[in-house]
């Protein structure tokens, strides 16, 4: 059995990036629901490679530091010759300009349960361009998402 352990990302994200800028590729598990629904916290992982502003373009999503030293992913909504603007799919608001020294990575593959896909498939790239151009409506969709969650829960409990 493969013991999993937390560690702080101030200690794990300079070494993945030694990794990606040395070519590589690296498997991280996401935190935090800023990106949910497209990514759930805790279940699923994401593949990071080396990025630059001039190869991300609007609906990837990417690894930054703030300035604060925190890191994130999120969703870029636009770029321009030296910043981006980033949003989290679960969120209204709009983070930036900013630098591109802040770009640590871009996600390329997503890993749920024992599915893996990659950010460019068509499936993907379709939902994610409907969902890029409803930031205003995000918040129905998401009480409709979680509705019918919490009316599956319903369903099977009451099946059991």
């Amino acid at each position: 059995m493969c013991e999993v352990k937390k560690i702080k990302s101030a200690e794990m994200f300079p070494v993945i990036k030694e990794i990606l800028d040395g070519g590589g590729r690296a498997w991280i598990t996401v935190t935090g629901m800023s990106m949910y629904p497209f990514l759930r916290e805790d279940e699923d992982s994401v593949e990071l490679s080396s990025a630059s502003i001039d190869t991300i373009k609007r609906g990837d999503i990417v690894l930054i530091k703030r300035v604060t030293g925190e890191y994130i992913l999120h969703r870029v909504l636009r770029t321009e010759k030296d910043s981006f603007y980033i949003i989290g799919d679960a969120q209204q608001w709009v983070e930036g300009p900013l630098a591109p020294e802040q770009l640590v990575a871009v996600v390329t593959a997503v890993k749920r349960n024992k599915h893996q896909f990659t950010c460019q498939s068509k499936f993907w790239v379709l939902l994610v361009k409907i969902w890029i151009n409803v930031i205003p409506l995000r918040h129905l969709f998401l009480k409709g998402i979680r509705f019918f969650a919490k009316a599956k829960k319903v369903i099977i409990h009451a099946q059991a």
